[in-house]
Order: C-alpha cells, then structure tokens, then sequence
C-alpha cells in the first residue's frame, strides 16, 4: 500500500466514531517476533487513541496484553498460553473470557447506523466465524461502515463487501509499523 493509501486508511480511523479491531495469526510469536510485535501494537494504540474502539485477537500469547492497547476494550476467546486455558485443549474453560465478550456485544449493539471503520488485521482462515465472517457480517449490516482487511495472503473480499471493504495485500505487522501517525 502507498504512503497516501495509508493517508487515507489513516484519515478513515480518524473519521470514524468507533472502530473495531481484529486481530490474527500474522500478529503471533509463532510468525513474528516479539519486539516487531509490540511495536506494532503499540503503534495501533497510538493511531486508536482517543477513539471509541474495541478489539477482539485469536491469538493465544498474551502478548498483546503487554502493549499500551486499553485492556478493557480487548476480549481474548481463545485463551491463553500463560493460564494453559486454550481453546485447542480439550477441556477448555469458556467461562473466563464470557464477562469481556458480553461487554464487547453491548459494544457492537452501539455501533448501529453510526460511523464505523473495521481494521482486520492479520486474520486469515484460523476460527473465522470470530472475526472473519463475523465482521464481514456488521460490515454487510452497517450501511456507513468501511473495512479495511490487511493481510499477505488473504485480503480478499466477498462481493458483497465490494462497495465497503479495502483489500489491503501486505502483512499486517509491517503495515501497521510503517503507518506516520
């Protein structure tokens, strides 16, 4: 993506009255290290300062709790390395993470009819009903919503998404490093 491709992407989360956050595997220790990693989040608190978001990772390796990012507005469902509660063990234990995903709902229920600006970042095809297809769905749904999904190897979009969705073919770690805020 160009610098003023970037300017744009910049200026939508600056316009917009809440902003969603999706976080995937290209955000993970096991495809990034962890020094790249933290810049980088720390680089999207920074560009989500002041806004009204919320932000929902698949990942499993806490690191993102380590960031500036504001831990009441993240939600975790897939557990954690540190606790040993995640979803690939089977006995995983829902119940932790339900309280954060109930005020993570009472969110989006907000985000009707209003200025909406959805970062995928790194999502590929690990759990998409999470956040995929998920935010596909309130992307469809919200008529005054752009989406923006940035990832290596899967930043396409459905057709229906067309109209609102921005394809972005980069990985999503280096994008959000290499952002001027």
């Amino acid at each position: 993506m160009e610098q003023t491709e970037k300017e744009t992407f910049f200026q939508e989360v600056q316009d917009a009255e809440l902003v969603l956050v999706g976080i995937g595997s290209e955000f993970s220790v096991k495809q990034a290290d962890r020094e790249s990693l933290l810049c980088a989040y720390n680089r999207l608190a920074s560009l989500l300062q002041g806004k009204n978001y919320f932000l929902l990772t698949i990942n499993t390796d806490d690191l993102i709790f380590e960031s500036d990012l504001e831990k009441g507005r993240m939600v975790a469902p897939c557990g954690s390395e540190k606790t040993g509660n995640v979803v690939t063990n089977e006995n995983y234990d829902e119940s932790w993470y339900l309280p954060q995903w109930q005020k993570y709902r009472m969110w989006l229920q907000g985000t009707v009819n209003r200025r909406l600006c959805i970062l995928e970042l790194g999502v590929g095809m690990e759990y998409p009903t999470v956040i995929r297809f998920a935010f596909e769905k309130v992307a469809y749904l919200n008529q005054k919503c752009v989406m923006y999904r940035v990832h290596e190897k899967l930043a396409f979009l459905t057709p229906e998404m067309k109209d609102r969705g921005i394809p972005v073919s980069e990985n999503a770690v280096s994008f959000v490093s290499s952002l001027q805020l």
